[in-house]
């Protein structure tokens, strides 16, 4: 996932929780891996411990059950999201990339 995180972000980093919101669906999430973080100057770290205010963070996703989504290429109105916490938004985000699918 893509996102961009708006002014009133905590420091983020692999282990915290928020809630996914997505079109109508709302779920527990975790974040697992930070892949890339860039800051406002466009300097960007492949190997990010963490993510604070302004940053923009690919980043993979773990949430608590399945919901339907697609990434933001193929359908954009199922790939945008917004993670909440404390009933704040803390990040806007685009979904870039989908686990192989199950059989």
């Amino acid at each position: 996932a893509l996102m961009d995180m708006p002014e009133n972000t905590q420091i983020f980093t692999a282990g915290f929780q928020a809630m996914f919101h997505t079109h109508c669906a709302e779920e527990e999430c975790t974040v697992l891996k930070l892949f890339e973080t860039t800051n406002r100057k466009g300097q960007v770290n492949k190997k990010p411990r963490f993510a604070n205010v302004g940053m923009r963070v690919i980043c993979m996703l773990d949430l608590a059950r399945t919901v339907p989504v697609e990434t933001f290429d193929d359908m954009p109105f199922l790939g945008r999201f917004t993670l909440r916490t404390e009933g704040k938004t803390i990040a806007i985000g685009k979904i870039t990339k989908l686990p192989p699918k199950k059989d």
